[in-house]
């Protein structure tokens, strides 16, 4: 979750501790943040550009065409795990 800090430009995001649960804030800039519960610093989790950009496709053009060839393939299967005879 993402929010601003009214009356500035910080951004503020809520990441649950892997460690307790408890939500660490992080301010515009933090790459971690202590858990105020159990002390634990929490690695910022940034997204790939892959996962957001609307360009992503023109430079990870491979993996998209992986992805669909790999969902193409499931579906004339039915979904199903293959039987070991697939090409490299």
């Amino acid at each position: 979750m993402a929010a601003k800090c009214p009356g500035s430009d910080v951004e503020i995001t809520i990441i649950e501790c892997p460690g307790c649960g408890e939500e660490v804030e992080f301010f515009t800039g933090d790459s971690k943040a202590k858990c105020t519960s159990c002390g634990q610093w929490v690695p910022r989790q940034v997204a790939s550009c892959i996962e957001w950009c609307p360009g992503a496709e023109q430079c990870f053009s491979h993996v998209f065409s992986e992805r669909r060839k790999e969902q193409a393939d499931a579906g004339e299967d039915g979904g199903e795990e293959s039987n070991g005879s697939a090409s490299s």
